[in-house]
């Protein structure tokens, strides 16, 4: 029984392999993006605990204004950096729509591949079909050839001489 053979089954391989490297980069910048969201949100917390200290101290009665000044800056620098944050997943959210788009057209180029794959492996399977029917109906008509052909008429013991 002959076998399917896809003739197009080295580019459908690549298409595949390109896809999943496509996958495998977006995973990796949607992982980037989480980090990033949780380093953000650190800072953000780590501000509000700083902005709390610093209320903490002014309801002192002798302020420290070192130590008050001192937290006042560090909340302006854990505000600067999560903005930077902030600003490099925002960069970061275009790339991942850049790699999203690149992941549409690589899942639709592999499955336009596969329909065509399995389109042409239900015709092959069909016209297989068709050939084992006509082998069989073709032996089938052979036998009965070969058994009309091969079987003694009774006619024909007539005219056999007795002995």
């Amino acid at each position: 029984m002959p076998q399917f053979h896809f003739r197009l089954r080295s580019l459908l391989n690549y298409r595949e392999s390109r896809r999943d490297q496509v996958r495998q980069e977006l995973a990796r910048l949607l992982t980037k993006d989480q980090e990033l969201s949780v380093q953000r949100q650190g800072f953000l917390d780590e501000r509000t605990t700083t902005l709390n200290e610093m209320r903490a101290l002014q309801q002192t009665p002798t302020l420290n204004v070192d130590r008050a000044s001192a937290r006042r800056y560090h909340a302006g620098q854990l505000t600067v950096e999560a903005e930077r944050v902030a600003q490099v997943r925002q960069i970061l959210g275009q790339r991942i729509a850049q790699v999203r788009q690149q992941l549409i057209q690589a899942d639709q180029s592999v499955k336009v591949l596969e329909q065509l794959r399995d389109h042409q492996h239900a015709e092959f399977t069909a016209q297989d079909e068709l050939r084992q029917e006509k082998e069989r109906e073709d032996a089938w008509q052979a036998g009965k050839l070969a058994k009309a052909v091969w079987q003694p008429r009774a006619e024909s013991f007539e005219f056999l001489p007795d002995e």
